[in-house]
């Protein structure tokens, strides 16, 4: 379990996004492929990509689901097409997020989760959305076992 969970306000952000599947070693090509799109496209980045994970991440690495995002800055709200081969682009609403660092390799995601969803539950929340992760440290240059990310789980108090 992590040492330290926090209870954090996240204010909504408008990010590019491309989904993916299969192993998470196949995450950095997808960051350098948004970070490619974001230049092109004249945009600037307005903070770290983050990972969320969409199915559980104890499966084979083929079956796992994920999605990137990487937060711009706008003035005004964007519209591109999303198509298979371009990434989206979509307005995150504000939320209410439990957070913890996670260090290592990505197959530390799934211990790190399980704490979290312990602490969840016991604290009167339940799960709002998928878990994501903010790389702190940058998944192209970094080795697996340097990364260093803050793991996030979108949290409603349960009635």
């Amino acid at each position: 379990m992590p040492e330290i969970i926090t209870l954090k306000e996240i204010p909504a952000e408008t990010v590019v996004h491309k989904s993916g599947k299969g192993p998470y070693s196949l995450i950095p090509e997808t960051i350098q492929e948004l970070n490619l799109w974001i230049k092109e496209n004249g945009h600037t980045p307005a903070g770290p990509p983050v990972g969320v994970y969409l199915n559980n991440p104890m499966m084979p690495p083929e079956e796992l689901l994920w999605e990137i995002r990487i937060p711009l800055k706008v003035e005004e709200p964007l519209a591109h097409p999303d198509t298979e081969t371009t990434p989206g682009v979509k307005e995150i609403p504000d939320r209410e997020v439990l957070a913890a660092v996670r260090e290592g390799a990505f197959d530390t995601l799934g211990g790190v989760l399980q704490g979290m969803i312990r602490f969840m539950v016991a604290n009167g929340y339940r799960l709002a959305a998928a878990p994501e992760e903010v790389f702190l440290k940058d998944p192209v240059s970094t080795p697996p076992h340097e990364m260093e990310g803050e793991v996030r789980l979108t949290v409603e108090e349960r009635t």
